[in-house]
């Protein structure tokens, strides 16, 4: 095995040589991630703080004077209009409210996150009010309590696993993002060991030295293996470390009382098996990548080929989402990256089985390998070596 080494030591000093794919697998992702993940966040809870303490001009058209009041309470200022829908389509309000009948319509624009559909929650707080202040009213004047309206009462108790609470919306980034950055940061390299070894000229020359092929293949393997996984665990670690440092210098007023981001709960045996799942896809991913690059007669042809690599796994990804409405199925954990996908979300949520953890590790494993043997395989073939 002194070969596949030499070959891995060739390609990872090639691989440091290039401070720009240094730059974009190692050192972006931590600095981005936060800013990518927590910047949108921060900024909108800001916003709402801002909003909820500021004074607003809302249009009004027919409202009761103990409904104009009302508004003014919840810091809005109510200006007469004729033409509500018109003037909040214009942009002169950014909310307004009309009564006709005993309907209260409340205008804003709705689509995606806007000043002006926080504005329309302040009014329908302020409308609420108002209406629950005629209902007490109303039965106070028949004699009656206004608990009649509340024979019961109902409480919701969360009973999801304690390491799913902590873990917020880490549940779908962390295999999001460790697939993302398998797939991009082993790509790069993975070209460079091939196509662009065609271009260079030194493949042939590589391929003529007294090393058998699975030596060189297994060696260029581990080398885009090493920096896939590095750019996979440099993302995730910012999306970590920045939620961390995020939860400690900003206030929990600014973000509205929710939750900033989430937090990763698991034993030694979760990070471990974490870590085990993240080496085991990309074993087999950089295989296919390194299949794809040597059949490529140059660098752009190689990364058109790949290209297509993060769409496919785009499907899965979404699919993730709704794993909840899901029967669980033990083929599930057969189906190459899918099983790996549900696996670290159960794994991050504390609810994946051992069953389901052999049959991911087991089949991924496979699935490397068959990938590993149908690169060796195209690298003994001269019409694919030669193709260029």
């Amino acid at each position: 095995m002194n070969g596949a080494l030499r070959i891995f030591r060739k390609e990872m000093l090639s691989t440091l040589r290039e401070r720009r794919v240094l730059f974009t697998t190692l050192i972006l992702p931590i600095v981005l991630m936060p800013v990518l993940m927590y910047g949108p966040l921060l900024f909108f809870g800001n916003a709402a703080r801002q909003t909820a303490e500021a004074t607003q001009k809302v249009g009004v058209q027919n409202l009761p004077e103990a409904a104009i009041a009302a508004l003014r309470a919840a810091k809005l200022e109510p200006v007469p209009t004729d033409s509500p829908l018109k003037d909040v389509q214009e942009k002169k309000f950014q909310a307004a409210v009309s009564y006709q009948g005993s309907t209260f319509t409340v205008y804003g624009r709705l689509s995606g996150a806007t000043q002006s559909s926080l504005v329309v929650g302040k009014i329908q707080e302020a409308l609420r009010g108002y209406k629950d202040r005629l209902v007490a009213q109303a039965l106070q004047e028949r004699g009656l309590s206004t608990q009649i309206l509340e024979p019961v009462s109902i409480r919701t108790q969360d009973a999801s696993r304690p390491q799913e609470r902590a873990a917020g919306i880490f549940a779908f980034l962390i295999p999001y993002f460790l697939v993302i950055f398998i797939l991009n940061g082993g790509q790069a390299v993975a070209i460079d060991a091939t196509a662009g070894e065609k271009e260079k000229g030194t493949l042939e020359a590589l391929l003529s030295a007294p090393v058998p092929v699975f030596q060189i293949v297994l060696g260029k393997a581990l080398a885009v293996l090493t920096v896939a996984l590095a750019a996979a665990f440099a993302g995730v670690a910012g999306i970590v470390l920045g939620g961390t440092v995020m939860r400690s210098l900003v206030p929990q007023e600014i973000l509205g009382g929710s939750p900033l981001g989430g937090g990763l709960s698991l034993g030694p045996a979760g990070y471990l098996a974490l870590l085990l799942t993240a080496v085991l896809f990309a074993a087999m991913m950089v295989s296919v990548q390194l299949s794809l690059g040597v059949y490529a007669r140059t660098f752009k042809e190689a990364q058109s080929y790949m290209a297509p690599l993060l769409l496919v796994f785009i499907v899965p990804l979404l699919l993730l989402q709704f794993s909840d409405f899901l029967t669980q199925q033990s083929w599930y954990y057969l189906v190459p990256a899918f099983n790996v996908m549900l696996l670290l979300d159960g794994l991050v949520k504390g609810s994946a089985e051992q069953g389901q953890a052999t049959l991911t590790w087991l089949s991924t494993l496979m699935y490397a390998a068959l990938a590993l043997g149908l690169a060796v395989h195209n690298f003994r073939r001269e019409e694919v070596v030669f193709r260029n």
